[in-house]
């Protein structure tokens, strides 16, 4: 996952996704294992779903652990023993995507700390070799990091962009391409994308993704037949899409026997498009906010969550002023890492436990922190 993360995006979507589509919407967001500039590493996901583009990084209102904004919990009921008692401040490691260093690089060192972590497992790239510059996690190896301790979290099936997409060029009729902000859509091609301008809606599969001297583009099977206007509309993946990429993997995670009610999004996309649809299936999104760790104890919304990266896109004197301020305010701190990274070793994990135990900050689980919260 290569650009560096952005803030959360928020803009004229939330009109977009409450204006006679019959959703009310709120905001979240991963970074990605390529440029968007870039073709993935292979673009099989009609066959077997799993592909990875690398796009832009970017990323409000909360239901509580349990509670999925209508009243009905997702998650386990709540007893003493699963809600971690949190004296001061607290911090969360939320890893990406389900490599094989997670195992290999990450697990040992919080071994040697008594410390969990949490996983986000793309659950179509489980057991992989050699795929995307990686091998990828066994379910045997992930079950071992649960047993020890740590969470494992829905990163969806294949690594797709929950997020909708700005129409960055008017698109006509006869037109079979649109240019949206960040082509990310295009990276798993077979799957329907809708462009809406909450008036008017074509549904269209995308067929190819590509660049040309207008920029990135999605390439339909068939034109538009509609006008849309670049500004006023956006492109985003269909509801039914959107319920299958997040209840497909819950459901796949879930087959293989683990405890799943978090989602790590891919990207660090979300918006309220994405949120919404997240909160029918999770009790939380670790990364909504993607450029600050910190997240207030006594107005925690899990639907509203800040997660920074510890050793990408940052320095060791800046992650320590942020651990010396979390540890000041008391408060719940959100971090996280892609382990295949050459810069991401076992050394500077190491470190960082190091800097956090120094400072009596207790390491725990994104659903812990979730839970320690409410309960507060």
């Amino acid at each position: 996952m290569g650009t560096e993360p952005t803030g959360r995006r928020l803009s004229r979507r939330r009109l977009i996704g409450t204006a006679g589509l019959g959703l009310a919407g709120l905001t979240a967001g991963c970074t990605d294992l390529r440029s968007s500039d870039d073709e993935p590493a292979s673009n099989d996901s009609s066959t077997d779903g799993a592909d990875d583009g690398n796009g832009d990084a970017s990323g409000d209102g909360g239901a509580a652990d349990g509670d999925d904004g209508n009243g009905e919990g997702n998650g386990d009921d709540e007893t003493a023993d699963n809600i971690p008692e949190i004296d001061g401040g607290a911090v969360a490691f939320v890893y990406d995507d389900g490599p094989i260093e997670d195992y290999e690089q990450a697990f040992p060192v919080h071994q040697e700390f008594d410390a969990p972590a949490s996983a986000g497992i793309v659950s179509e790239w489980i057991g992989r070799e050699d795929f995307n510059g990686t091998d990828w996690m066994t379910v045997e190896q992930i079950a071992e990091l649960e047993d020890a301790g740590w969470e494992i979290m829905s990163h969806t099936t294949d690594h797709t962009a929950l997020g909708a997409f700005d129409l960055v060029e008017d698109a006509g009729p006869d037109d079979t391409r649109v240019y949206p902000e960040q082509r990310n859509h295009g990276f798993h091609h077979g799957h329907d994308v809708e462009i809406t301008d909450s008036e008017t809606s074509v549904r269209r599969t995308v067929v190819d993704s590509d660049t040309d001297d207008t920029g990135g583009y999605l390439e339909f099977d068939e034109p538009l037949g509609e006008s849309f206007a670049a500004g006023e509309a956006v492109e985003r993946y269909p509801e039914d899409v959107m319920d299958d990429f997040l209840g497909r993997s819950k459901q796949e995670l879930e087959e293989h026997g683990f405890e799943i009610d978090t989602l790590l999004a891919p990207y660090d996309i979300v918006d309220d498009w994405a949120v919404d649809h997240a909160r029918e299936h999770y009790d939380g999104i670790a990364n909504v906010n993607p450029g600050s760790m910190h997240n207030d104890p006594d107005a925690f919304d899990p639907f509203d969550t800040n997660r920074d990266y510890f050793i990408e896109f940052t320095t060791r004197e800046e992650i320590q002023r942020e651990l010396d301020q979390l540890a000041a305010d008391e408060g719940l701190g959100i971090i996280g890492a892609h382990t295949f990274k050459e810069e991401v070793t076992a050394d500077r994990i190491r470190e960082t436990l190091e800097w956090i135990d120094e400072r009596d900050l207790e390491v725990v689980t994104f659903r812990q922190l979730i839970r320690a919260a409410a309960a507060r």
